[in-house]
């Protein structure tokens, strides 16, 4: 179940599971409280080309406040509906942090076990999943989009933790932030035949259309049971199940504002040990 609170006019949607993690910040932000105009009216935190720069800095700064986060730990990957996982390490924290030049290329996943380094993801219809292994300590950020969905980016990322630091699957926790339903998400017979071809189960994800040669596409549950299959327990995933369409005044929707919109995120950064 997702949360919603706010604070200075900043609305803040939490996981009600990672919520009760002890020494994990994460937040999912909406689009109300802040300074942009236009499409991107108000709380726009991507480096989109109809933002001014210093509108999206001011936006990150009123947003980061409010969930307790630095902006100078802030790190993001350029987004490009790749399949790619980035550890972040020392060398990469703050990257995409105050300006889009230094964000990590080509990358839609990011992965790391150090504290105190908040990990974002940015969405308009795509789905951003968080993640955190409560016994190893490792936090992910992910941008699933269709082509990362087909791609099983999750399963990647969950590969990547066990690979790199021993994460056990039933130890993480997952929450999947709000993105486009699949009763708004109309994809063509091309989107469909990559969904045969690369997901199990694939008819139980896609249905009819109302147009012809149309067909509607189910990432949320997509993306669930790619987490599943990838060892995590079903209890411990959340799925918001709020379509960014169906409520665009909340949050930002590419598809329902017709491409003139903004960018909110999903951050997760771990606390120090006291």
């Amino acid at each position: 179940m997702l949360k919603r609170s706010i604070h200075n006019n900043i609305p803040v949607y939490r996981f009600t599971g990672l919520g009760s993690c002890s020494h994990l910040v994460h937040f999912i932000s909406g689009r109300e409280g802040g300074v942009s105009r236009g499409g991107q009216s108000s709380l726009n935190i991507g480096f989109t080309e109809e933002d001014k720069r210093e509108n999206v800095l001011k936006n990150r700064q009123l947003l980061l406040s409010e969930v307790g986060v630095d902006l100078s730990t802030l790190t993001t990957g350029e987004q490009k509906h790749t399949t790619h996982v980035e550890v972040v390490l020392e060398n990469s924290i703050g990257c995409g942090g105050r300006e889009r030049e230094t964000r990590l290329p080509e990358t839609d996943a990011l992965i790391t076990a150090l504290p105190e380094v908040c990990l974002m993801v940015l969405a308009a219809d795509c789905v951003p999943i968080l993640l955190y292994d409560t016994e190893r300590r490792v936090i992910a950020a992910i941008h699933a989009g269709w082509r990362g969905t087909v791609g099983k980016i999750t399963s990647r990322v969950v590969a990547r933790m066990e690979k790199e630091f021993g994460c056990n699957p039933k130890d993480i926790r997952a929450g999947i932030g709000p993105s486009i339903g699949k009763c708004c998400f109309e994809v063509g017979e091309e989107v469909v035949e990559i969904v045969r071809k690369n997901l199990n189960r694939w008819e139980d994800l896609v249905e009819s259309g109302e147009n012809h040669g149309k067909y509607n596409f189910d990432l949320w549950e997509a993306n669930r049971r790619e987490l599943t299959e990838a060892g995590l327990c079903s209890g411990y995933i959340e799925v918001a199940r709020i379509c960014t369409v169906c409520n665009r005044d909340r949050f930002f929707s590419y598809r329902g504002d017709r491409g003139d919109t903004g960018r909110f995120g999903a951050g997760i950064m771990m606390k120090k040990k006291c």
